[in-house]
């Protein structure tokens, strides 16, 4: 199966297929899978105070604000007073509730930018995203949901795995999609690889429940807003997404 890879925001292809080696390694070692990393579309620069955590540049992100007036209007700018409510729907709603820029010329051009590496590189069976990544991922996903709906043209992606995400955009409001309030569903396979101690837990948890849940499958690695790495957890990690895989060929 073939896996497009995308990576979180202010990473890079290169980057990503670094911190992905080991279940990448693990997957090609039974010639399960084969992956192809993509740098996002837009240059980004590291909110002030992080740019040691991102490392080295080129930075990249896949959505931006429209409207770069100031820092605090992106919503990545927010992640050092990330709420805490009740649910994790509540959550992101409080994330998003007032001053957050709008993005859908960056959403647009991104799944426009998916979809052209698709017909040109494809067919792809499977998408993986970190992060940032996994939103637009899950994005990516709902497009060809729309796309589908609207034209009876076959989605290609038959199976998703979701590092540290949160909740997709809808393609046609680019609203952040929550399971409270919205019909819109992720319908195919994934897998959701969380981190108990991630501190943006709960937008991995709504990206969960924005999804078809008797095709879910949800992974705890028990650490913060990494990719897991031990040997022992990459194989078992490995054998949740073989399974994965095989029920969405089925």
């Amino acid at each position: 199966m073939k896996f497009l890879c995308l990576p979180g925001a202010y990473g890079s292809a290169d980057k990503f297929q670094v911190q992905l080696a080991p279940l990448v390694n693990e997957l090609l070692s039974d010639g399960s899978a084969s992956f192809r990393f993509v740098d996002a579309p837009c240059e980004a620069v590291p909110p002030e105070g992080f740019e040691d955590f991102f490392g080295k540049p080129p930075y990249y992100r896949f959505i931006e604000p429209d409207e770069k007036e100031t820092q605090d209007t992106d919503v990545l700018s927010r992640i050092r007073d990330f709420p805490e409510c009740d649910t994790p729907e509540d959550t992101m709603r409080e994330l998003m509730k007032e001053g957050v820029a709008s993005s859908v010329l960056s959403t647009n051009r991104a799944i426009q930018y998916l979809f052209d590496i698709m017909d040109k590189e494809g067919p792809f069976e499977g998408i993986i995203g970190y992060s940032e990544g996994a939103t637009v991922a899950g994005t990516f996903l709902l497009a060809e949901q729309k796309r589908f709906e609207e034209t009876g043209r076959e989605p290609q992606i038959k199976c998703a795995v979701f590092f540290a995400g949160w909740p997709p955009l809808d393609p046609t409001t680019f609203a952040m999609v929550l399971s409270d309030e919205s019909d819109v569903m992720i319908n195919i396979h994934t897998c959701h690889i969380i981190g108990s101690l991630d501190p943006y837990v709960a937008g991995s948890m709504a990206l969960y429940n924005a999804c078809e849940p008797d095709r879910a499958y949800i992974f705890d690695h028990g650490k913060g807003h990494t990719l897991p790495r031990e040997k022992g957890v990459i194989k078992e990690l490995g054998d949740v997404i073989r399974n994965m895989m095989e029920d969405a060929s089925a």
